[in-house]
């Protein structure tokens, strides 16, 4: 696994427990690939304890030399804190990662894009420009947030970048002229199912949000050949749904019980999920499966549950250290992240502004995955290990 793919992975989990802090009886949905490149970008351009932080809560990998070619494209790049060959190898690390996501020979749409607006006049370090560009293929626009159009600007570099799916990510007079920068990110995917279900195979069915409570949903089914494994340690199922040529799958993980997802919730960590997401642990096996037909839309301003788990310098106006952007002080004022995913028979189309398994190999006969109450879904890109919309239906 790339270690970045590896500090997405954990980082995921860590937003996610805040998220389900706050909200465990609602949806929940993010895509850590999109927030994690949004923040190195922000790390990028960070120095002393700022950039401490973002790298703690990036989870981001103790790194290695870089060639001398790489240093002497970062030798302007370097805090009091952090070595030039530290920071040189993180974000190179990112660079790869990002190219292999944007290049993968897939039939399926995936687009990550990443920018960053200031303030008109601030005067902005040419180096980090270049390197913005050249290693997230994100330009640093400056921008007057005293007139309205700013907003409708970044509304409209999102709805363009996710195919028209998150509109409207800064509501009106949620940009003042107290801004001085915003970070926005965004990772656009669409793919169709390698196995698709068939239309008019889709029933009402009902779905127990607990025990007492329910809600009537469409439920897809199918009977086909899945990957499939049963997780004892946490009393769950795992089913893998391909998409095309099987480079990106989806993972449901259900809990056996109707009331089970919060003790998956506790228990779950990143190894844990790629253990049971690995091949090697799950079977081939003829499975009855239905699944709803669900379509999610969220919205977050990050700063809080960022700030929570050790990103707090950044977004205070006396701490904030973002000298490498400019000699200027800066401060994160927003860090604002928008989710929407709509799975149907043809597949998944999704977009964001922001134990072992023991199951013996040889199992054939037809097992039932049942998707009638709360779970969890992954969305991996399966060579690099790198989950990129991390879901929690509570009610579809």
């Amino acid at each position: 696994m790339n270690a970045i793919s590896n500090s997405i992975n954990h980082f995921s989990f860590d937003l996610s427990n805040e998220l389900r802090s706050s909200e465990s009886d609602k949806n929940t949905l993010i895509s850590p690939l999109s927030i994690s490149a949004a923040l190195a970008l922000l790390l990028l351009g960070s120095r002393g304890n700022t950039a401490a932080q973002i790298q703690k809560v990036l989870h981001l990998p103790e790194s290695q030399m870089p060639s001398k070619d790489e240093k002497r494209g970062f030798g302007k790049l370097c805090g009091k804190k952090m070595k030039k060959e530290e920071v040189a190898d993180v974000h190179n690390q990112f660079h790869e990662l990002l190219y292999k996501l944007r290049s993968s020979k897939s039939d399926s749409v995936l687009t990550i894009a990443n920018a960053a607006f200031t303030q008109l006049n601030f005067p902005l370090s040419k180096e980090y420009l270049r390197s913005a560009e050249s290693l997230y293929e994100a330009k640093l626009e400056t921008v007057d947030f005293q007139d309205d159009k700013t907003r409708q600007k970044i509304n409209s570099w999102v709805e363009e970048k996710t195919e028209g799916k998150i509109k409207d990510l800064f509501p009106e007079h949620s940009v003042d002229r107290s801004t001085s920068l915003i970070l926005v990110n965004a990772v656009y995917f669409k793919g169709q199912w390698q196995k698709k279900f068939k239309e008019e195979n889709t029933r009402d069915a009902p779905f127990f949000m607990t025990k007492e409570s329910e809600i009537s949903v469409p439920m897809m089914s199918q009977s086909e050949r899945f990957n499939f494994g049963l997780i004892e340690a946490i009393d769950a199922q795992i089913i893998e749904l391909p998409y095309g040529t099987g480079d990106l799958c989806m993972f449901i993980v259900l809990p056996n019980e109707v009331s089970g997802l919060l003790k998956i919730e506790e228990q779950i960590t990143s190894e844990s999920l790629m253990k049971w997401t690995n091949s090697k642990n799950l079977a081939l096996t003829k499975v009855d499966i239905q699944v709803p037909r669900f379509k999610i839309e969220i919205s977050y301003n990050l700063v809080q549950y960022l700030t929570d788990i050790g990103m707090v310098d950044a977004f205070s106006q006396q701490k904030a250290n973002l000298s490498g952007i400019s000699e200027v002080g800066l401060y994160v004022s927003q860090v604002i992240h928008k989710c929407f995913i709509d799975v149907n028979e043809e597949g998944t189309e999704a977009a964001a502004a922001t134990g072992a398994v023991i199951v013996p190999k040889s199992l054939l006969l037809p097992r039932k995955f049942t998707v009638d109450h709360p779970f969890l879904c992954f969305i991996k890109h399966m060579a690099t290990d790198t989950i990129l919309f991390h879901v929690k239906v509570y009610a579809p």
